[in-house]
């Protein structure tokens, strides 16, 4: 054996018995028999004034966390039981210097039936100027656009839709909001800020007389700032109207030891989760879905552990912009020290599935299952590592989600295993991309700094098998492959796709195409691999459907913005993605109007089920420069989404 693969066999085998410590040490451990102290909550038959017993409950779980501090403070713990009901509050406890470390448990009565929620009730809607399709409401607020997301790098533009917090829901069901009362279609909703109004497109048979009408006001579900050896179970966190940059439900300043524990985190604006400066943490059994950018999210966090919970159907928000790529994804980590993840899914997000951005350092990650993401299904940039994935199915191709997916994708990051996993279907199953002569980072907790270019890549026992590529490292070369091809460990695989000339690397030119052979003769590695189709892979993936019937509106992730000279066409290729879908899908614009003397038009106006279709937009010689946005729409049935792309005119 080389010394190169006694390296590789050495650091594997590292790798698996750092997990099993890693599962010992990233966890909260919260001992509740310490709550000696019972407190109960009723929404509907409660009130604050009551002791808080079973027979005369609390109405408020802030009511409830008041007295539980003060037992804590005390030396009791409390368990609080949550009577099912909508808790139409916000919550937040923050660091004492009387705390002590007597836990409390906040815990639903019945699992998924006591919802905390940033949405109220409204009533009193009028017809709007005899359109009895449209209704409206006095609007109080002026929230103007959320912070722009920013962030190290160079972010992308953002649209001012994915920078909006309004929410409006109608019966359970989401709308669309959209920018302009003319670009109103059934299912959306509209909030003019200047006239303080409110409209509202309901589906279509609604009784707005008998309908539930949920506006969301409320960003801040429940916020631990601070503390400690903290349980929350069977809870239920719906229609927060946060800001992008921020969360439902928020724990951080050095909280520790907090234990979130098979409940619901569904519907919010942005992300529902985010732990920001933490220890301790354990998050499972539990469900993150149809978030409007994140399922969830951690911000220099350590011994964090993640187990058995769902991150699906995420990302609705940026998607409104064509804002896919920007610090978002199904569950994203920035700055992850000592992680463990296992039994994890994220899937048919309108984004990544997993991704760990920017120093994640010891970070172990089994029995993954990441299908029919949007973009990338696995996902490390800028991290120093030690990293190990394994076990694991990143997968794409039923139905296919667009151009921009990937099964695992590495940039600038040093030390990263991939082993035992299923790349199946992705447009490239495996992607190294990244900044030549590589990126610095600063490690959180250390204060290090590194200037990470992609090395120690090791690839063990996996199947690699299908779309356009299997390996695609086009024009990261120069000093950067040297580097990376002297020190990359890859054997024991199964390689597999129609095409034979399946790898790309950037030697001797950039975007050369290898067959198996050649792949071999360059690298030197994959001695005891095969070039073979596999048998029945991605079952896993197989497993995990849409949970309704329904249907994305897309497209390339960097093609929502064109320039165009004057007197000129510039095209737009939006598609539909159908999950469980079938029907008519009927396609409308809004703000070409804007533009002066410009014409624009789809082709076809109409897609069924699934396909693309091709939206022009032609200006004339006298066309003003400038930038205009225009909003995509696509309509089936009582169901609008929406896309806003730019023209700049020059």
């Amino acid at each position: 054996m080389t010394t190169k693969k006694i390296q590789a066999a050495t650091a594997l085998c590292f790798a698996i018995s750092f997990l099993a410590c890693n599962l010992a040490w990233s966890q909260a451990i919260i001992d509740e028999s310490r709550e000696k102290a019972t407190l109960y909550v009723d929404a509907i038959k409660g009130s604050d004034s009551n002791p808080g017993t079973s027979q005369l409950p609390l109405k408020t779980v802030g009511a409830a966390a008041t007295k539980a501090i003060s037992n804590n403070q005390s030396g009791v713990g409390t368990k609080v039981i949550i009577r099912a009901g909508t808790y139409r509050e916000g919550i937040t406890m923050s660091f004492n210097t009387k705390d002590t470390t007597f836990p409390i448990t906040f815990q639903a009565a019945a699992t998924g039936t006591a919802i905390i929620s940033g949405a109220d009730v409204w009533t009193g809607w009028k017809v709007y100027n005899g359109n009895t399709k449209i209704y409206t409401h006095s609007w109080a607020n002026k929230w103007g656009l959320c912070e722009l997301d920013g962030g190290t790098g160079n972010p992308p533009p953002e649209q001012d839709i994915v920078r909006r917090r309004e929410m409006a829901i109608v019966n359970g069901t989401l709308m669309s909001q959209v920018m302009s009362l003319s670009a109103m279609r059934v299912g959306t909703f509209y909030v003019n800020e200047s006239n303080s109004t409110i409209y509202l497109w309901p589906p279509t048979g609604t009784d707005i007389n008998t309908a539930t009408v949920e506006i969301g006001i409320r960003p801040d579900l429940f916020t631990l700032d601070g503390k400690s050896n903290i349980v929350l179970r069977g809870l239920t966190f719906q229609y927060s109207n946060a800001c992008r940059k921020d969360a439902a439900v928020t724990v951080k300043n050095t909280a520790s030891n907090i234990l979130v524990d098979n409940s619901f985190f569904n519907w919010n604006n942005t992300s529902s989760l985010k732990f920001i400066q933490t220890t301790y943490m354990t998050i499972q059994n539990s469900v993150f879905n149809h978030n409007g950018s994140r399922g969830a999210k951690g911000i220099s966090t350590k011994y964090d552990l993640w187990q058995n919970n769902q991150f699906n159907f995420n990302g609705w928000r940026g998607a409104q912009g064509v804002y896919y790529h920007w610090g978002a994804a199904g569950i994203h980590f920035n700055g992850s020290h000592d992680q463990t993840l296992k039994n994890n899914t994220s899937a048919y997000n309108q984004t990544f599935g997993f991704h760990w951005d920017t120093d994640a350092q010891n970070v172990t990650a089994d029995s993954l299952v990441a299908p029919q993401n949007q973009l990338a299904a696995g996902f490390v940039e800028q991290s120093e590592g030690p990293m190990t994935v394994s076990n694991s199915s990143f997968c794409n191709g039923n139905p296919s989600t667009g151009t921009n997916n990937v099964g695992f994708e590495v940039r600038n990051s040093t030390n990263v295993t991939l082993t035992g996993n299923t790349f199946l279907n992705n447009v490239d199953q495996l992607l190294v991309l990244g900044t030549a002569g590589g990126i610095k980072i600063t490690n959180w907790e250390t204060g290090q700094t590194y200037n990470l270019i992609t090395n120690n890549l090791m690839l063990t026992n996996n199947i690699i098998s299908g779309g356009s590529l299997v390996f695609s490292d086009g024009d990261l070369g120069g000093a950067d492959w040297v580097k990376f091809s002297a020190n990359f460990n890859s054997d024991y695989n199964t390689w597999w796709n129609t095409d034979t000339k399946a790898f790309i690397v950037p030697v001797p030119s950039d975007w050369t195409l290898l067959d198996f052979a050649g792949w071999k003769l360059l690298t030197g590695d994959d001695v005891h691999s095969a070039f073979q189709k596999p048998s029945n892979p991605g079952t896993d993936c197989n497993n995990v459907q849409p949970d309704k019937a329904d249907f994305w509106f897309i497209m390339d992730a960097f093609s929502g913005y064109k320039t165009v000279t004057r007197g000129q066409s510039v095209t737009f290729t939006p598609s539909i993605v159908p999950l469980k879908f079938t029907g008519t899908v009927t396609l409308a614009s809004d703000g070409v109007q804007n533009i002066p003397g410009a014409t624009a038009s789809f082709n076809p106006g109409t897609i069924v089920t699934s396909g693309s279709s091709t939206f022009t937009v032609t200006t004339t010689p006298s066309t003003p420069k400038g930038s205009y946005n225009i909003t995509l729409l696509a309509t089936n049935a009582s169901v609008t989404k929406t896309m806003t792309v730019n023209v700049k005119v020059q």
